[in-house]
């Protein structure tokens, strides 16, 4: 939280503060807390994100570590190479992936998310496969029995996940357990598994486990790691790339 706030939100209920800090206002921190991802802003106030299955819009999280996002999603994209088989999960950070793919090289992707396939779509050099299911209005991602049964005998060279929650104990967690099964049958058809995630995620846990982190061959991050993450990462021998 801000140095020298308490902040609480109940029903309509206005938020209460105590500070010691002459330059501060309730609104200006509210925001500082919603940009680092601890809040989630409402008409008049704020909730915290302390539940396991909370989970904040797709387009709520597009505002949210825009500049870390574009740099790891430029950094994923370039992990593509000519020619294979990639699946590029859902996500506003994997969204990124897909605003950086070379425009030049060409390659097979899949998706199961609305959002991406409506921009790969776009893109000469991209053959696009879209797996169909269940459709989640909170993630646009499709889900369920119908997309894994798409997913039957289909292989990947690379799978590209976001996480929203990255935990030495509790492992790479999400919000939904539909989402997390759908999740776990994609990365076992995929040779390499690469989980893009900003720093924010890093020691939060959500519903539903996909992985644990020794399950997937790279993570990659930005500089706001906390040095002890970096440490039990290098501890468990997880690859863990910070642009």
């Amino acid at each position: 939280m801000t140095p020298g706030y308490n902040l609480f939100y109940k029903g309509k209920q206005k938020i209460e503060r105590e500070s010691n800090r002459n330059d501060s206002t309730p609104s200006k921190d509210l925001q500082e807390l919603a940009e680092r991802g601890e809040i989630i802003r409402t008409h008049g106030g704020a909730v915290t994100r302390d539940s396991f299955a909370f989970e904040p819009s797709y387009h709520e999280k597009l505002t949210l570590h825009t500049e870390e996002k574009r740099r790891i999603g430029r950094a994923a994209a370039d992990l593509i190479e000519e020619n294979t088989a990639i699946f590029i999960g859902n996500g506003s950070t994997t969204m990124e992936i897909v605003r950086h793919l070379d425009p030049v090289k060409s390659f097979k992707a899949f998706t199961n998310a609305l959002t991406h396939a409506i921009e790969l779509a776009d893109l000469p050099q991209v053959d696009l496969s879209v797996i169909g299911g269940h459709l989640r209005w909170k993630s646009y991602a499709m889900v369920g029995p119908l997309t894994e049964r798409a997913l039957e005998g289909v292989y990947f060279d690379l799978v590209l996940l976001g996480a929203d929650g990255i935990s030495v104990e509790q492992g790479i967690t999400i919000p939904s357990l539909n989402e997390a099964e759908t999740v776990q049958e994609i990365m076992r058809a995929g040779r390499k598994t690469v989980i893009v995630a900003d720093h924010s995620k890093f020691g939060k846990v959500a519903h539903g486990r996909i992985a644990e982190l020794q399950d997937v061959d790279l993570i990659i991050s930005d500089e706001g790691v906390e040095p002890e993450y970096k440490k039990l990462l290098a501890e468990l021998r997880v690859e863990l790339s910070l642009v």
